[in-house]
Formats: C-alpha cells, sequence, structure tokens
C-alpha cells in the first residue's frame, strides 16, 4: 500500500498574455512595464519561466507558483529575485496566499518583491513579500537590485 504522499504531481501550465515592448511574454500592463523599466535599467530577467508546486492548506492541496519575472542576478546575500506586478484592482487572496506559502517553504533562497498601486498595497499578505513597492515609485525597485546599481 502506498501513500497518498508518494504520488507524482504534475501541474501544467501554459503561459497567457501578450508581448512586451521590449519583446517578452507578459500577464499583465504593468509587468510589462515593470519589464520596460528593467530593461531600460540593463536588468537581465525572465518572465514565467519556472514553475514551482505549493502546497495549501490542510489538505496540502499542490498548487501552482508562477512568478512574473525572475532576475538572472542575484541580490547581495545570494538570493534569486523574484518581481511580481499585481495588476488588478482588488489583488486575489489566493494568489497572495500561495506566495505566502512559497515563501514560507523556500523565502532563505528567494527575495520577493511586489509592485502594487497605492490603493492594492493594503490588501496583499504582509507575509507575501519582502519588499512592497508602489507603483508610482518603480524607481524605488533600484534600491533592492544588484548591479549595476549597487
Amino acid at each position: 500500500m502506498t501513500s497518498d504522499s508518494n504520488k507524482d504531481v504534475h501541474i501544467s501550465y501554459q503561459r497567457v498574455g501578450f508581448e512586451s515592448k521590449a519583446g517578452h511574454r507578459v500577464r499583465s500592463a504593468m509587468e510589462s512595464a515593470v519589464c520596460e523599466w528593467l530593461m531600460t535599467h540593463g536588468i537581465a530577467h525572465r518572465h514565467g519561466s519556472e514553475i514551482f508546486t505549493v502546497r495549501i492548506g490542510i489538505a496540502e492541496t499542490p498548487t501552482a507558483y508562477v512568478p512574473d519575472i525572475i532576475c538572472h542576478d542575484k541580490d547581495t546575500s545570494g538570493k534569486t529575485i523574484i518581481i511580481e506586478a499585481f495588476d488588478a484592482y482588488s489583488p486575489r487572496v489566493g494568489n497572495t496566499r500561495i506566495i505566502a506559502q512559497f515563501r514560507k517553504n523556500m523565502g532563505n533562497n528567494y527575495f520577493l518583491i511586489i509592485i502594487a498601486k497605492k490603493p492594492q498595497m493594503t490588501k496583499i499578505l504582509k507575509s507575501a513579500y519582502d519588499v512592497i513597492i508602489d507603483f508610482d515609485k518603480l524607481s524605488d525597485l533600484h534600491t533592492f537590485l544588484p548591479h549595476p546599481f549597487r
């Protein structure tokens, strides 16, 4: 007899969205704006390139987490930088729970930045990010990115 914990989980994901001005596949206008900002400042990055399985809730339901943007260079402590652009008027609580669980499980290896418009910032779980940045102050992003800013 095998336990359910030994079963393989397969989560398929198809990247939806459109091409940004920089030629990257993005899911929202805000992600496109962040992409353009990163490109302008020489920050190499990729979009939706990795899929993580995060187990959610008491039943530990396997759920896909696909970060918006992953920077190629690590931060000064050696963590991989993930940037999430929350473009929705009201960020879905489920999405922020998935990210919060991801940080709980893998936070030692990743530095998570959320970018959102000011009215939405209070609606995002604090456990879902290391840093949150107001979209209207996108230039603050440079503080948390590696070279050429440091």
